[in-house]
């Protein structure tokens, strides 16, 4: 246990680090940052890890799973268009399969998480979950594609649209369709702790800072609502429990 406990606290620190170094690298001089083009993806792996710590192993494979769908409807819609509208993706995420990140596979298990998480804390009807999950998932969506596409240049769109940002309002429909098919996974169990926490502050604080830095402000009020909710929802609960691997 103790070396558990020392490996998810050291994986811990370098996210910290990692989030750190993507906020000044915003506000310091570029020059001070050279050959960190391997950061984004290992930023993303590493939070996708602290979501999995402290799970058992079914809500694991249960993630793993979610994660494989995402991946999977990413690939059909680099091929297809669909159903996200026509987009291809550059080389900043790293290794590639079918011309998809597979980076993404962590992706889609950090904004399972996070609707994941925040629904442990509510009292919900188990027939509202598909709905809430999707919902929660899509709303993550509209914080991060506009800076995703947009100046962090993760992927480009192949048509020129207004929608959101430049993000056509077809990728919308796309990850509540694909959401909707992740929540209906047999989820049962899921383990508040420390490390999904940090993830579900901490990613969504970078993509604020990003949404601001540009001036790309309503997706960053959009974060700023979506973490004051998750906290005040968290802090009435009476099932608050954020402890760390024993």
């Amino acid at each position: 246990m103790i070396i558990k406990k020392t490996i998810s606290i050291s994986i811990l620190i370098f996210f910290i680090i990692l989030f750190c170094g993507g906020i000044l690298i915003q506000f310091l001089n570029e020059d001070m940052f050279k050959n960190t083009e391997w950061t984004p993806p290992v930023f993303i792996f590493t939070a996708a890890i602290l979501c999995t710590i402290n799970q058992k192993i079914r809500t694991i494979g249960l993630l793993l799973l979610a994660g494989a769908i995402g991946f999977s409807s990413e690939i059909l819609g680099v091929i297809t268009s669909f159903p996200y509208g026509g987009y291809e993706y550059t080389d900043k995420l790293g290794f590639k399969i079918f011309d998809v990140p597979i980076v993404l596979v962590c992706a889609w298990i950090i904004v399972s998480s996070f609707a994941l998480d925040l629904i442990s804390y509510l009292n919900i009807k188990k027939i509202f979950f598909p709905f809430i999950f999707a919902s929660i998932t899509t709303y993550y969506d509209l914080l991060t594609d506009p800076l995703m596409s947009g100046p962090l240049e993760y992927w480009v769109w192949n048509s020129e649209s207004s929608g959101f940002y430049g993000v056509p309002f077809e990728n919308f429909f796309g990850w509540f369709l694909v959401s909707l098919f992740i929540s209906i996974l047999p989820w049962k169990t899921w383990g508040n702790s420390l490390f999904p926490f940090a993830s579900n502050i901490l990613l969504p604080t970078f993509f604020i800072t990003t949404s601001f830095v540009n001036k790309i402000y309503f997706p960053g009020f959009l974060g700023v609502i979506m973490i004051i909710v998750y906290l005040a929802v968290i802090l009435r609960s009476k099932k608050l429990k954020l402890e760390s691997p024993s």
